[in-house]
């Protein structure tokens, strides 16, 4: 199911966080946390935020948790990112700075103020590196490039370390998929050297946890469902046995924002091709038209548009 919640988060769009700088964090043995008040595996939600009428998160269960190191300070492991995508599946619901005062109140009474700035310093990287990603996916059809870009900009940011703590498995569940879908691709190979290589390929996927081959399965299945244009009914069905009533839901919505989103992008770039065809403006007459066109996105959805732009991704171009 998280794995779910983490392709809805990442989906959506998110406003700009602040700038940050990555934190020390001390290598000393780390301390699994059990106790429910620093926010075990699958603890309760009892922050207000999470509760109030109409939450997605109402009646559920905290998924991640904080890991102290032995000096009591936070760990950025996959445990941490499992904890910021379960607040950010309410991306839709609420505003990203809600999002960030209801994962700020859960851990206030639960952490020192060293560990929670920390925490939140981590959280707002997320969200930033999370939202770059995005626009880069956004402005290629390339699922190759585009993966060694996000791969890249992730190290830059993270550095190795963390940003394999945080992506590495799904990274690795990716680049298993895609060499599959290659082998399988592949002319000139007899049935027995394909099933070979299959079989070493199924080997190293064994290693990779169902949560990664979760999100890589969600990911494959909405490519086909894009490419062969089934219908929402049909959609819903196949998520729900496959992933479960909450998933599919889920999926549905982002379904549902990206058409919407398509509506936009192809409204905005016929008006914007009606502008620069238009001899009879000057030039700043049809500069101001195209900031005029632009202003109907808000910020981040201008960055977006920008680069979809810049990349020649508009609908028609």
């Amino acid at each position: 199911m998280l794995a779910i919640a983490a392709i809805f988060a990442v989906g959506r769009w998110f406003e700009t966080p602040r700038l940050w700088a990555a934190p020390v964090v001390s290598s000393g043995p780390a301390s699994r946390i059990s106790d429910p008040d620093i926010g075990g595996e699958r603890n309760a939600v009892d922050d207000p935020a999470a509760v109030a009428a109409g939450d997605s998160l109402r009646d559920t269960d905290v998924d991640g948790a904080v890991r102290l190191d032995a000096q009591g300070l936070p760990i950025p492991d996959r445990e941490l990112r499992r904890l910021f995508d379960y607040f950010l599946s309410r991306s839709g619901e609420q505003s990203p700075e809600a999002i960030r005062s209801a994962l700020l109140e859960h851990l206030q009474s639960r952490l020192a103020p060293p560990a929670l700035a920390t925490v939140l310093a981590w959280f707002d990287a997320y969200l930033l590196l999370e939202h770059d990603s995005a626009t880069l996916a956004q402005a290629s059809d390339d699922r190759e490039h585009t993966f060694a870009r996000v791969r890249s900009l992730r190290r830059e940011r993270l550095g190795e370390a963390l940003a394999d703590a945080w992506y590495g498995e799904e990274e690795r569940a990716f680049e298993l998929a895609d060499a599959r879908s290659k082998l399988l691709a592949e002319r000139g190979l007899s049935e027995a050297e394909r099933n070979r290589r299959l079989a070493e390929l199924n080997a190293m996927s064994a290693d990779a946890t169902p949560q990664a081959a979760q999100l890589d399965e969600a990911l494959r299945q909405n490519r086909e469902f894009e490419l062969a244009g089934v219908d929402a009914a049909t959609r819903y069905a196949e998520r729900e046995a496959q992933f479960g009533v909450q998933a599919a839901q889920r999926l549905g919505e982002l379904d549902q924002h990206r058409a919407q989103w398509q509506l936009r992008l192809r409204s905005y770039a016929a008006q914007r091709q009606s502008v620069l065809a238009d001899n009879a403006l000057s030039q700043s007459q049809r500069q101001q038209r195209l900031d005029a066109l632009l202003a109907r996105f808000d910020a981040n959805e201008q960055r977006r548009v920008d680069a979809l732009t810049r990349n020649g991704k508009l609908p028609g171009q």
